[in-house]
């Protein structure tokens, strides 16, 4: 197993459950997640991910909002954000960078791609 705390954010559940089993599979044994960027603050108030994959687009407050109030909390410095949105043009993705987004994926994601992309956010 791969100690790992990892925080699935989406307002899809089938997604959540996909994203969780890929991670399980892989041998990552700490996953939780949110079906919501607010429940998403609640559980990073008890507990700072290693890892954080955000959906871009939720109702209430979109997965941007929750990225830099992520990195606006000095006990989520470290943690790594990969994004995960439907929108691939080259102004969505600056914007994620300078919101403090590690890497940012474009769904459907390939479960290489994402275990890829989580190998290079640590390497980094």
């Amino acid at each position: 197993m791969l100690a790992l705390d990892v925080l699935i954010v989406d307002d899809h559940e089938p997604m959540r459950a996909m994203l969780r089993k890929l991670l399980e599979r892989a041998g990552v044994d700490g996953v939780r997640d949110a079906a919501s960027s607010k429940e998403a603050l609640k559980l990073m108030q008890e507990r700072s991910p290693q890892l954080m994959l955000v959906d871009q687009t939720m109702p209430e407050m979109d997965g941007l909002t929750l990225v830099m109030h992520a990195r606006a909390d000095p006990s989520c410095a470290e943690t790594r954000i990969i994004m995960l949105t439907g929108r691939a043009d080259t102004v969505h993705a600056e914007t994620a960078r300078q919101a403090g987004v590690n890497a940012l994926l474009v769904k459907p994601v390939a479960p290489s791609e994402l275990l890829a992309a989580i190998e290079r956010v640590f390497s980094a």
